[in-house]
């Protein structure tokens, strides 16, 4: 299965900070009550410090609340306090401290606790291997009493071979019923499931639907997934002028694929009126995240002058980042820069290295450059 980018937040789902105290009264009551001994508002207090909540953030004294807590076999504490040492928050970061807290949580029914157990486990550290075994151990407890985050990591455990033998309809078993609940993640691994055909019938219609139930809660991903779909009339009739509105929801959430895909559509004018200053500062928002192609086109654009200022010298700084991450198409761009002089000191042998490398891995417009420069 295709691997999926998904928020560590979701594999260590059951840390919450809401139900804190906001104001700085409450949190000098909590204080109060701490130190006559309350383990109840000695955790209150931790959470208020670890999460900034009416005083400021000391991840040291929240540690030290939450051992007070543990220690007198807070679940809640210990789990807080193994998150502490896990993410290294006012105590030494130490894996072996977060594994010892975490299992004294989930040995007392913590199912937050045997989720970040297992993530521990499968995810390792430095000084604390790898255990795909005892991850799925540890994400089964929790997934077969309901917990919806265990339930999609053993699901991925199922689809990536950790500690299981690959099976891809026991993982959309898992991630069905963590869907069920509102699991992102589910939902995401269940589109690209139904959009592949790996352990269930391809289905792009049933794709496209958990995409928009994301994508509608305002996912910027799965807005762009969308975006996709609408504009190839997978999963549902093609539709342009949704395959914008998409693409424009999650460009405006700041997602670098998104922004890039909408710089091109205002680029070439499809579907939208020809615009290269739109273009261009889409593009722009795409190359400030790494996008490489992104980076190309607006180091084109500043090459040509369209919709931005003519600039050589921004243009090839541009290429060059571009280039650096073996774009093919921005190794021409920096040869030429360099054959010519434009932005950059004249350096013809370092040109022609440059588009000889784009013309090694296939650029048809290096190939004919160098049939040029002969």
């Amino acid at each position: 299965m295709s691997k999926r980018n998904i928020i560590t937040a979701l594999l260590l789902a059951g840390f919450s900070l809401a139900a804190v105290s906001q104001t700085a009264a409450d949190v000098a009551k909590l204080r109060k009550e701490a130190n006559a001994g309350n383990v109840k508002s000695q955790v209150a207090l931790g959470n208020c410090l670890l999460g900034g909540k009416g005083v400021k953030s000391d991840f040291a004294e929240a540690a030290q609340w939450f051992t007070r807590a543990a220690n007198k076999g807070n679940v809640e504490a210990q789990f807080n306090l193994a998150f502490c040492y896990e993410k290294g928050y006012g105590v030494p970061k130490s894996m072996q401290s977060a594994v010892e807290w975490y299992t004294k949580a989930a040995n007392k029914g913590s199912l937050s606790a045997m989720n970040s157990l297992g993530h521990c486990y499968d995810e390792g550290a430095e000084g604390f291997d790898k255990n795909y075994a005892k991850a799925v151990e540890w994400y089964r407890k929790a997934a077969e009493k309901g917990y919806a985050g265990a339930q999609f990591n053993l699901g991925l455990c199922y689809a990536q071979m950790k500690g299981v033998d690959l099976d891809y309809k026991e993982a959309v078993k898992w991630w069905e019923r963590a869907a069920a609940q509102g699991n992102a993640g589910a939902l995401y691994s269940l589109a690209g499931s139904y959009l592949l055909g790996e352990g269930v019938e391809k289905d792009t219609a049933k794709a496209f639907g958990y995409y928009l139930r994301l994508a509608d809660s305002g996912d910027a991903r799965a807005q762009y997934e969308v975006a996709k779909l609408y504009a190839r009339g997978e999963g549902v009739p093609q539709d342009n002028k949704k395959a914008v509105e998409y693409y424009t929801r999650s460009a405006e959430r700041g997602y670098a694929p998104a922004q890039l895909a909408l710089g091109r559509y205002y680029d070439n004018g499809v579907y939208v009126a020809q615009d290269y200053e739109e273009a261009s500062k889409w593009y722009l928002k795409a190359a400030e995240q790494g996008l490489p192609e992104a980076q190309y086109n607006i180091g084109n654009m500043c090459f040509n002058g369209m919709g931005i200022a003519r600039n050589y010298e921004e243009a090839f700084l541009w290429m060059e980042k571009a280039a650096m991450q073996s774009y093919p198409p921005a190794q021409t761009g920096v040869g030429i820069c360099y054959y010519y002089g434009y932005g950059v000191k004249r350096n013809k042998d370092l040109g022609r290295q440059w588009i000889n490398k784009a013309a090694a891995m296939g650029d048809t417009y290096a190939k004919e450059t160098l049939q040029k420069l002969k």
